[in-house]
C-alpha cells in the first residue's frame, strides 16, 4: 500500500503497525502543503451486506465522536474519514512524541511528585473523555504519547474504534464482538468480561501510577489470595493519601472505585503536590530534548497499531516496535521506610519466635517420618525450621524493601537444609555452616537492593545463631544504604 492514494488526497510513506483490527499509516496531504498525518484502516469482519451495514453507522458515529473528542489539546484531531473498497479510514493528527513506555521502564522506580503529576497529565484528557460517556478501553503506556513540543501526555488508539473491525451480523441479524478489546494488566475483570465502564478507565490509570512508583509491570505485581486486590504498598514507601487514592483507582470491585475520572482527578489534585501541572503544564521532571528527526524514522511519532492484543494472541498479530533512545526522567529512588529500635525488636522477635516454632513443629513432622530414616526425619526438621523463620523473616523484610517473598522463604529453608548436609556428623560446625550457606543465599537476594550486602555473609557466619541480635543490628546499617533501582 506504500505510496497509494487514499481519497485522492494521502499519501501513505510508511507503515506504523498491523493488528488484527487493522493497519496504521503514515501519509502525506497532498493538498495541504505535504503535512503529515496518521491514517488508520479498519477492516470488516465480513464484507456480507448486512455486516458492512452495521459498519458503516458505527464508523459514521465513532467518527463524529472523535471529532469531538479531538478538540481537546491531548487528543489528536481527527482530520477526516471516508470508506474506499469495503474498507474504512480515519484521517488523524500526526503527534510528534515518544510513548510512555519510554519512560515507565522495568526496574526503573520514580519519585512521588513525578507519579502524581503523570496522573494528572493522564486523567486532564481522559476527564474530558468520561465528560462525554465515552470509555477509551486501552489506556496503557504505549497509547499515551509524550508530546516533544510541550511534554504534555496525549491520549490515542481509543478502543471504540476498534469495535468497527471485531462487529458480525449473524444470520439471524444479531450482533455480536468477535475480539475482546483491551490490554492484560491494564485491564479489570469486569472489562474482560465484556462489560466495560467508566471505572475501568480509572483502573488502568492506576495501574501505570503503580508501575511508575514500583517500577514492575502489572504482571509482576502481586494479588490477594482472598480479595484479588493488588498488593504493592509493601514494596515503596509513599505518602498515605497517594497510596489510598491508587488502592481506590485500581479495586477490584468496579463499584468501589472512582466511578469517573473527574472524581479520580479531583482527589488526585487534593493530594496537594506542589509539582502538578496545570491544563498548561506538563508532568515535572521532565524536559522535552528529543532533536526534530524526519517521522520516517520514528515509530513513535504517532498511535501505535490498531490491535491491543489479550493474553496467548498470536506472535504474528503483535507490533514489533524497534527501541529509540530519547530522554526520560532520571530515575528517583523511593526511600525505604524508616528503620530503627522497632525494625530491630521486630527482627530479633520474629527469629527467636521462628525457631521455636519451626523446632516445635520440625520435632512432631520428626516423629511422623521418623520410620523413613534418620536423614530423612533430619532434613524435615531442617526444612520445617527453615521455612518458618525464613517466612518470618519475610514478613518484616517486605515492609522495607522491594524483595522476592518467594525467594527468601525458599532460599532460607533450603540454606538451613544444605548447612546441616554440610556440617555432617560435627553438630559443633553446624551453627556456622547455618550462618555461611544461609548468608550467602540470603545475599543473593538482597545484593540487588542493598549496598554492601557482602557484609551480611560474614555477620551470618560468625554471629547469625544468636537469634537475630547481631544480624537486627547489621540489617539496619544495610537498610539505610540501599540502591537506586
Amino acid at each position: 500500500m506504500l505510496n497509494q492514494l487514499l481519497d485522492g488526497r494521502y499519501k501513505i510513506t510508511k507503515v506504523l503497525g498491523a493488528g488484527g483490527f487493522g493497519k496504521t499509516y503514515i501519509a502525506e496531504d497532498i493538498k495541504l502543503y505535504n503535512n503529515l498525518c496518521v491514517v488508520k484502516q479498519l477492516q470488516p469482519m465480513a464484507t456480507d451486506p448486512m455486516t458492512l451495514q452495521v459498519a458503516r453507522r458505527l464508523f459514521e458515529s465513532e467518527a463524529q465522536l472523535l471529532h469531538k473528542l479531538g478538540t481537546h489539546d491531548q487528543i489528536p484531531q481527527l482530520l477526516a474519514h471516508f470508506e474506499e473498497h469495503e474498507e474504512f479510514f480515519l484521517v488523524q493528527q500526526f503527534i510528534d512524541g515518544h510513548p510512555l513506555s519510554d519512560e515507565l521502564t522495568p526496574g526503573k522506580r520514580l519519585s512521588q511528585d513525578y507519579t502524581i503529576a503523570l496522573l494528572q497529565n493522564i486523567l486532564q484528557p481522559l476527564a474530558f473523555v468520561h465528560q462525554n460517556n465515552v470509555i477509551h478501553r486501552d489506556i496503557k503506556p504505549p497509547n499515551l504519547i509524550r508530546r516533544n513540543s510541550d511534554g504534555k501526555v496525549v491520549l490515542i488508539d481509543f478502543g471504540a474504534v476498534k469495535q468497527i473491525s471485531t462487529q458480525i451480523v449473524n444470520g439471524e441479524g444479531v450482533t455480536k464482538m468477535t475480539v475482546g478489546i483491551g490490554t492484560a494488566g491494564y485491564m479489570p475483570s469486569e472489562q474482560s468480561r465484556g462489560s466495560p465502564r467508566l471505572s475501568s478507565d480509572v483502573y488502568a490509570v492506576g495501574m501505570i501510577g503503580i508501575q511508575a512508583l514500583t517500577g514492575l509491570m502489572p504482571h509482576q505485581l502481586e494479588e490477594d489470595i482472598q480479595t484479588a486486590e493488588i498488593r504493592w504498598r509493601h514494596l515503596v514507601s509513599v505518602s498515605p493519601a497517594l497510596a489510598d487514592v491508587l488502592d481506590r483507582m485500581v479495586r477490584y470491585d468496579f463499584r468501589q472505585r472512582y466511578q469517573s475520572a473527574v472524581d479520580t482527578l479531583a482527589a488526585v489534585q487534593n493530594l496537594g503536590n506542589a509539582y502538578a501541572p496545570t491544563q498548561t503544564s506538563a508532568t515535572p521532571g521532565y524536559t522535552p530534548t528529543l532533536p526534530m528527526t524526519h517521522p520516517g524514522d520514528n515509530p513513535y511519532l504517532a498511535d501505535p497499531p490498531l490491535h491491543s492484543p489479550p493474553p496467548n494472541v498470536p506472535a504474528q498479530y503483535r507490533q514489533e516496535i524497534p527501541q529509540q533512545s530519547v530522554s526520560s526522567p532520571p530515575p528517583v529512588t523511593t526511600k525505604p521506610a524508616k528503620v530503627g529500635l522497632g525494625f530491630y525488636l521486630q527482627w530479633v522477635l520474629v527469629n527467636v519466635v521462628g525457631l521455636i516454632a519451626g523446632t516445635f513443629i520440625g520435632a512432631i513432622a520428626q516423629m511422623l517420618v521418623q520410620p523413613l530414616g534418620k536423614i530423612i526425619s533430619e532434613q524435615v526438621l531442617a526444612a520445617t525450621i527453615g521455612l518458618t523463620i525464613g517466612y518470618m523473616q519475610a514478613l518484616v523484610l517486605r515492609r522495607q524493601i522491594p524483595i522476592s517473598e518467594k525467594q527468601w522463604i525458599l532460599g532460607t529453608t533450603f540454606g538451613v537444609c544444605l548447612s546441616l548436609m554440610l556440617s555432617g556428623k560435627d553438630p559443633e560446625n553446624s551453627l556456622f555452616w547455618v550462618g555461611l550457606v544461609v548468608g550467602i543465599i540470603q545475599w543473593w537476594i538482597l545484593r540487588p537492593v542493598v549496598k554492601q550486602a557482602g557484609w551480611w555473609i560474614i555477620v551470618n557466619a560468625l554471629l547469625g545463631w544468636i537469634g537475630g541480635i547481631f544480624t537486627g543490628g547489621a540489617l539496619i546499617l544495610l537498610l539505610k544504604n540501599t540502591k537506586d533501582i
